[in-house]
């Protein structure tokens, strides 16, 4: 992988002859990005067909600079160049891997860090074909000799709707699905009282409850920090209270790790100077008992991290906390269509919050033995189902 390197033309002469657009896609290692780039990288997630904040710059930047090795990765920039103006319109970072057990071949996987949520491609919403193309022209490449491109936690959307399918398909590029889940979603058009008729009434129940019991204590008030409202005390806050639950215990904490802390202080501050980033905290007598933090993408708010006070447990502070977030979430974030609360399937979330997203892991083969591999894998995936022991069955005395 030469360090620079461009594809090159991927138009057709059709195309160059009739609209004088060329396309092109330039690979470059992390250490070549610059500022301009940077800024048009920006522009172009704020247009992309499918909203991605963990594949902003103010994401991935910061996570090279402190949790990511920046080796064996590489960026793909698709350019549309006419006349003399240029365009990027695609974006997708990859990650060079050598066999492992899941892929027992040299390949590829879409960048992701610890703390993404969502992976993919940003592709100009206006310009998907052309920028697909020249995707998927780089990576399957023979030259390069990668087998397949895995993709944990895709939007069917990015990748797989009609068009994408289409395309990769001119490229021999063939899905091998290894799971699909839905994932809670809040969409902005919902009112609170359909909302609140979708939930359980015991949900409903429990929730007024610790309402009650909460406000018993002095006075509780929830708010939304968003826009140009310093976060540095917010960001505090979030890292201290999510240190004293589960993940602090576990070492898996934002505070655990310096690395991890410096991270996430300056994402936030690349977000919140992009007017990008979003603070919700609810709090009893001015004492925070609960915190979340969240990154906005395009017309997307992404759920990013909780924490709250565990003197506080009974009475649910986060469950309290997302309820107000479903409660006002138009006043708070009605110039959005939808917020990921980018939550694990068992998470208590999904009881609460009505939408749903499809969230796919798999991979693309597109050489022979990439999919022989795959096919390999799933016989021997059934052969070990097969030969598991069955329970043995009880018998009444």
């Amino acid at each position: 992988m030469r360090q620079g390197s461009s594809v090159g033309d991927i138009t057709t002469s059709a195309q160059r002859s009739t609209t004088n657009t060329e396309y092109h896609a330039r690979v470059l290692q992390p250490g070549e990005i610059d500022e301009n780039l940077i800024s048009a990288w920006a522009d172009l997630e704020a247009r992309a067909d499918v909203p991605n904040a963990f594949l902003s710059p103010y994401f991935v930047m910061p996570a090279f600079r402190h949790i990511e090795s920046p080796s064996n990765v590489f960026g793909l920039f698709v350019e549309k160049r006419q006349g003399g103006s240029r365009d990027l319109i695609g974006a997708a970072f990859f990650h060079a891997r050598k066999p492992t057990r899941r892929f027992p071949l040299p390949h590829l996987a879409a960048f992701e860090t610890v703390h993404s949520y969502l992976s993919g491609f940003l592709v100009d919403r206006d310009h998907v074909n052309p920028a697909l193309r020249a995707i998927y022209g780089y990576v399957a490449a023979r030259k390069h000799r990668w087998h397949g491109l895995a993709i944990h936690n895709g939007s069917p959307l990015n990748f797989l709707n009609e068009e994408a399918a289409a395309i990769a398909g001119d490229f021999r590029m063939v899905w091998n699905e290894r799971a699909r889940q839905e994932r809670a979603v809040y969409n902005l058009q919902d009112a609170w009282d359909d909302i609140l008729s979708s939930i359980s009434k015991g949900l409903i129940k429990d929730y007024r409850r610790h309402m009650r019991r909460s406000s018993e204590l002095g006075a509780l008030e929830w708010r939304v920090a968003r826009g140009t409202e310093p976060l540095d005390g917010y960001v505090e806050e979030l890292i201290r209270l999510e240190h004293m639950g589960w993940k602090g215990a576990e070492g898996t904490s934002i505070l655990s790790d310096p690395a991890h802390s410096n991270f996430f202080k300056e994402m936030i501050r690349e977000f919140n100077r992009a007017e990008r980033a979003c603070f919700t905290k609810l709090s009893i007598n001015d004492e925070i008992i609960s915190t979340t933090s969240s990154i906005i993408s395009g017309k997307a708010c992404f759920g990013f991290k909780i924490g709250w006070n565990t003197d506080y447990t009974k009475y649910g502070p986060g469950i309290m906390n997302y309820m107000h977030i479903l409660e006002h979430g138009q006043e708070a974030f009605g110039d959005l269509e939808y917020y990921d609360s980018c939550s694990a399937p068992d998470s208590y979330i999904n009881r609460l919050w009505p939408g749903r997203r499809e969230i796919v892991e798999g991979v693309f083969t597109f050489t022979n033995l990439g999919t022989a591999a795959m096919k390999g894998l799933r016989a021997a995936k059934r052969l070990k189902t097969t030969l598991r022991p069955k329970p043995a069955e009880s018998h009444p005395n």
